[in-house]
């Protein structure tokens, strides 16, 4: 049976020939209509999964549930704001299968708020804090608890056991300090006229004679720079900083740190006629003394100030 025939023209596009072809196809009632007609979804109009995503709270949240709940969240909350602030966390792909074998819900408690979690306090007195029972009281308790830590008090250290801790934790080699010294370069002297040399056996001549020659003169030998006096260095050792080192020598003990240390109390006692006695400027061994308030004589200690090496 042939095609009816259609009142226009032949079509010239694809698109006519395409709707030519169905049209006839419809006439003799063909069943591969739904080939040339068949919806096809596109990504726009593609129906949309759920967005919702299983974490894990790390606090409680209203409406939501409390600590340790698996709720389900949107990607974008639990992206942007939960997981930053450490709300909750991800729950891994095992975890998430575990769930789903053990067919646990998922979902959030809309009736949870943190006003639940607080415990309404009793006006019911405790026999063993009540003095009026025969208790004691929450400073009673403290003071005649066995697990308390002794606190000490700088007033009843006498200066007798001071000094004892003071002779026990300063270290009996003494105290060292390290300073850059000061190195003064000085003028170069006259050197004097040179001596006339003496007549020398002849090499000959040429680059092998010059080469003899030079090595049978004798190099001068070198002579190194040696200051005069005690060597100068860059700042200072004060009492200051021989108190500080004797703090942290005594800091070590609970009983050691408490006993109290003014800077009056250090001084020098070999400086002789210096201008600053409560400071040295050179490298060398110095003495100190060491003493609290209310004792005539301290214990005496060696400092020494070292030259650091100057890379």
């Amino acid at each position: 049976m042939s095609l009816p025939l259609r009142p226009f023209s032949r079509p010239q596009c694809t698109s006519c020939v395409r709707n030519y072809l169905s049209a006839g196809f419809v006439e003799l009632g063909a069943p591969t209509i739904t080939a040339f007609r068949q919806h096809v979804r596109g990504k726009k109009t593609m129906s949309k999964t759920s967005s919702a995503l299983p974490v894990r709270l790390l606090k409680n949240v209203d409406a939501f549930g409390r600590k340790g709940a698996i709720v389900p969240i949107s990607r974008g909350l639990m992206r942007n704001d939960w997981f930053p602030h450490r709300i909750a966390e991800y729950v891994t792909l095992p975890e998430l299968k575990t769930l789903r074998t053990k067919n646990v819900a998922i979902e959030r408690d809309f009736d949870f708020t943190l006003k639940s979690l607080i415990v309404p306090k009793s006006n019911s007195r405790d026999p063993s804090t009540d003095p009026t029972r025969g208790g004691m009281t929450a400073p009673a308790q403290q003071e005649a608890s066995m697990f308390q830590r002794p606190t000490l008090d700088p007033a009843r250290l006498s200066p007798e056991r001071s000094m004892e801790l003071l002779e026990i934790f300063i270290p009996s080699r003494g105290l060292e300090f390290y300073r850059q010294p000061i190195i003064e370069e000085k003028e170069p002297e006259p050197t004097p006229a040179p001596e006339p040399k003496k007549p020398s056996r002849s090499f000959g001549f040429g680059a092998g004679a010059e080469l003899m020659a030079a090595r049978a003169e004798k190099p001068e030998p070198v002579k190194a720079k040696v200051p005069e006096g005690p060597q100068a260095i860059y700042g200072s050792v004060s009492t200051q900083d021989v108190l500080v080192a004797v703090q942290a020598a005594m800091a070590e003990n609970d009983e050691s740190r408490m006993v109290a240390l003014r800077k009056e109390d250090v001084r020098f006692v070999d400086l002789g006629d210096e201008e600053e006695t409560d400071r040295v400027k050179t490298v060398g061994t110095f003495v100190v003394e060491v003493k609290v308030k209310g004792v005539e004589a301290g214990i005496k200690r060696n400092v020494r100030v070292i030259a650091q090496e100057v890379s």
